[in-house]
């Protein structure tokens, strides 16, 4: 029986060839190898690109042999008589009609190789196989063999692998790129999908050459029929079905049909999971057996027989199972959600549960599995799924009930924090009195009851309950839930800090460094160090702060993909350091970046930090509407969440910046409308919080710019010796600038220049910076007058206030101020100057100020700054003096 024509004669393509860059180079490499097999699933192109190479190497004068399997190979002896008519039909005349000498032949010959194309090598028979591997090797450099299959063939080629001439081209190589897709879509197409569309068609196939052209002609179908594009993908396409089910799934063992079907409810194929889920031990033989013959799978890591599916090959086989036989789907999901849950892989473990579509079964799973995936950071995800049950499924699961109480206290929605915390309480109690729970499990249970409750004190700033709740339960955890201890610290140290306890954090740095080192605690420690920071941070440790945060970040980075918005507890109040320390620019970055997120944390000192930078950034750039817009945002986020701490952080922000935008009475009027303030001085109480220092600081700015200076004074000392005392070192430094501000409004400058010196001494170990050069003028000019002359010593403070006196000469108004000199002690800057003509016009200090801009306090801080560089004490004595001095005309 003679060769069919069709055997030995490449096919015509169907389609116009796109142009293709890695083909192109593909076909320059072909000629330099001995060997080449192209190895891909159905419709990746094998064919389609042999045709190319077989162009292009035709072109270049090469002899190229051409046999196609599928056209009636099914023995040696018709392979031999293909191979024969090949070469008369490339013009090689073989002397031999014995093909035993063909190999000699070949071997001798002289000049550029011919080239053997065999297209569809997985169709021959095991003889022909054997053939090829002797012609290979016996023809050597007479010869260019290249095989195209669907999977591994039969062939022994890791000799010639392993000297250098092998060339392996896969299913990689021949995937479209995303350019070359949609060069394809477009000329199959045409104009008129959109760009969203096209990148859907590309999403879906992945490069995959049949899927494309499906793509397209499923595309000409849907608008013949007018049917949108996007109801046509919602659901499984009968074009890739049938596709796969002739090319791929029809014709293999039953068997092997059965594991395919099975093992697609799995994202990925190992051999662990594939046995759990198809409940047989062969699952290594028929995955390898299912890769050999190209069934679709893409190689993870084949020695440990490690694998995916296809994306739409996945789709079709599990859309079809699903479909016709759900209750056998939702078993294979159990299995695989078992499975997981026993290696640890939770997220896998809750998603198989999910898709199994027993809300029973994924109940139960959650409950088993709710804490270790806390402990993993999935608390958002277990919410998610146990929100979307319904109650009578999740009331009697007290470990999911806690874990969705915790998350809603993080989203500050207190009242369903509380509600499922008392449902939990419930659910116990009656387990206890069915026998239910042993005593262990009960006690274990009511731990993470006790933890919760402590945890919704903290989300309510209810620091006194936390630091009375945190010390028993942590001596009561032991080292036995290093997860719950760590979120415990971090919210004992918290309430530590705004309590001004900080007489034995020596003794909790040493827990927190125990906790740490404790295996489990990784997940945690990101919120601990974030936590932690703050509060080292008002003790003057930045340094200790920064590398926390920094430790914290590291952490975060590399679990954000799993936990979105991770990051922004680092960050925030790492934002706030660098802001304090004048690096405006990258706390800029954290903010923009992280803020948006830090609402679903619901940590109070993060979204604190968030706010209060985001406000003095744009007060920095002058914006002084944008700061007053974004505190006004936190006002209302703190009404509406009950955060009394956030409210009087915000209230004396605002006022700080009302007052330097001139708007005293707002400033007060906003004060005293707060129901946070009591009536009376503000001094620090019994058991006063960082709360009342907060208000007493808006207090405290109104009263010095009313010139109620003695007994502004008084408050400010009372504050600051109770700060010193309780080791507050931040909070000291406010209180020394505030006073320093009070005694040059009194005259008192000596005293104002102890108080600079004092602040610049506590700024120091932290390179605070900020603190100085936003309290204005009074300040700037004082550190200036005490260290911008003389010799800088060698000290780390006079370093330090160096770089403060740079910082302040680089603001332009304190640069103006040097301007001129005049008079006997030292000279008037251009602004008194300028205040002086105003007043030698009859003009009061709050017209003054209204018209330059100025709050009437500083009005009146500039003259007496101008009093002491005159030498007198009253307006007319200070017009007459600068008119004989020749400053005025």
């Amino acid at each position: 029986m003679g060769v069919v024509q069709t055997t030995i004669v490449p096919p015509r393509s169907a389609h116009d060839y796109i142009e293709r860059a890695r083909l192109e180079a593909l076909a320059e490499k072909i000629g330099g190898y001995r060997a080449v097999t192209v190895i891909a699933p159905a419709g990746f192109g094998k064919t389609t690109a042999m045709l190319r190479w077989a162009e292009l190497l035709s072109e270049r004068g090469r002899s190229v042999l051409w046999i196609a399997a599928r056209a009636g190979i099914d023995s040696l002896e018709s392979f031999l008589g293909a191979l024969s008519q090949a070469c008369a039909a490339a013009g090689l005349s073989l002397n031999s009609s014995d093909p035993s000498t063909w190999l000699f032949e070949l071997a001798q010959r002289s000049g550029a190789a011919p080239i053997l194309l065999v297209d569809d090598g997985q169709l021959l028979p095991a003889e022909v196989h054997k053939f090829i591997e002797q012609l290979i090797f016996s023809s050597r450099d007479g010869l260019i063999t290249l095989i195209a299959t669907r999977g591994e063939n039969d062939i022994h080629l890791a000799r010639l692998r392993s000297l250098g001439y092998l060339l392996e081209i896969n299913m990689q190589d021949l995937c479209f790129s995303s350019e070359e897709a949609r060069d394809l879509l477009r000329q199959e197409i045409g104009p008129e999908p959109t760009a969203s569309q096209i990148q859907r068609m590309i999403s879906e196939t992945q490069g995959w050459a049949a899927g494309l052209i499906l793509a397209s002609q499923t595309w000409h179908k849907d608008s013949l029929r007018k049917e949108k594009p996007e109801r046509a993908a919602s659901r499984l396409r009968h074009e890739y079905a049938s596709y796969f089910h002739e090319e791929v799934i029809e014709g293999l063992p039953q068997e092997l049909r059965d594991f395919l079907v099975d093992t697609s409810v799995l994202e990925e194929l190992t051999p662990s999971a594939c046995a759990a889920v198809i409940g047989q031990n062969e699952a290594r033989k028929y995955l390898d057996e299912a890769f050999e013959r190209g069934l679709f799978l893409i190689e993870i890591d084949r020695e440990q027989g490690e694998y995916r599916h296809y994306k739409l090959f996945r789709e079709m086989v599990r859309g079809r199972l699903v479909k016709l036989a759900p209750a056998r789907a939702a078993e294979l999901n159990r299995r695989a959600s078992r499975y997981y849950s026993d290696i640890g892989d939770y997220h896998r473990a809750l998603e198989h549960a999910e898709q199994s579509a027993d809300q029973e079964f994924l109940a139960s799973q959650m409950e088993a599995l709710a804490e270790q995936m806390i402990y993993a950071g999935l608390l958002q995800r277990l919410d998610e799924l146990a929100s979307q049950l319904p109650w009578q499924v999740v009331e009697d699961k007290p470990h999911v009930l806690l874990a969705m109480s915790w998350r809603r206290s993080r989203r500050l929605a207190f009242s369903s924090a509380e509600r499922l915390i008392e449902a939990a309480e419930k659910t116990i109690e009656d387990r206890i009195e069915t026998g239910e729970l042993d005593d262990y499990a009960a006690r274990q249970l009511n731990f993470h009851v006790r933890h919760r409750k402590v945890m919704l004190d903290a989300a309510r700033d209810n620091m006194v309950a936390v630091e009375e709740e945190c010390g028993p339960l942590l001596a009561d955890l032991g080292d036995d839930h290093p997860y719950l201890s760590c979120t415990l610290l971090a919210q004992l140290l918290s309430a530590r800090r705004e309590l001004y306890h900080f007489h034995d954090m020596l003794r909790l740095e040493g827990e927190l460094r125990k906790a740490l080192a404790q295996p489990g605690s990784a997940f945690a420690s990101i919120a601990l160090k974030s936590s932690v920071a703050p509060t080292l941070v008002a003790q003057g440790k930045t340094e200790m702060a920064k590398q926390f945060l920094h430790e914290a970040q590291e952490i975060a980075r590399q679990r954000e993909n799993e936990v979105p918005g991770l990051g922004a507890l680092p960050a925030l109040p790492m934002a706030e350091i660098l802001y304090e320390c004048d690096e405006l620019e990258e706390a800029a970055q954290l903010v923009d970046r992280y803020m948006p997120s830090i609402r679903q944390w619901g940590f109070v000192d993060q979204v604190a930090s968030g706010y209060l930078v985001r406000a003095r950034l744009a007060a920095a750039d002058g914006d002084f509407a944008s700061a007053l817009s974004g505190l006004e945002e936190a006002h209302l986020v703190a009404i509406e969440c009950g955060l009394d701490r956030l409210r009087a952080m915000v209230v004396s922000e605002q006022v700080r910046t009302l007052i330097k935008i001139g708007h005293l009475e707002q400033a007060e009027e906003l004060l005293h409308s707060c129901d946070l303030v009591n009536e009376g001085e503000p001094v620090p109480t019994l058991n006063p919080t960082r709360l009342n220092e907060w208000l007493a600081i808006a207090w405290l700015r109104i009263e010095m710019h009313r010139f109620r200076l003695v007994r502004s004074r008084k408050v400010a000392k009372r504050w600051l010796e109770f700060v010193r005392r309780r080791g507050a070192v931040r909070s000291a430094l406010h209180f020394e600038l505030l006073l320093a501000e009070i005694a040059v409004l009194a005259g008192n400058r000596s005293e104002a220049r102890r108080s600079v010196r004092s602040a610049v001494e506590l700024a120091e170990p932290g390179g605070w910076l900020r603190p100085f050069l936003d309290e204005g003028d009074a300040i700037g000019s004082l550190i200036i007058e005490a260290y911008g002359s003389g010799p800088i010593l060698d000290n780390p403070v006079d370093k330090f206030a160096a770089r403060l006196v740079k910082s302040l000469k680089g603001n332009p108004q304190m640069e103006d101020e040097e301007d001129e000199n005049y008079g006997p002690s030292g000279g008037l800057s251009l602004r008194e100057i300028e205040i002086l003509k105003q007043v030698s016009g009859g003009l009061r200090n709050r017209e003054i100020g209204g018209r330059l801009g100025l709050t009437e306090g500083t009005v009146k801080w500039y003259m007496q700054q101008i009093y002491d560089k005159l030498g007198v004490r009253r307006r007319p004595q200070a017009v007459l003096r600068a008119r004989q001095l020749g400053i005025l005309s």
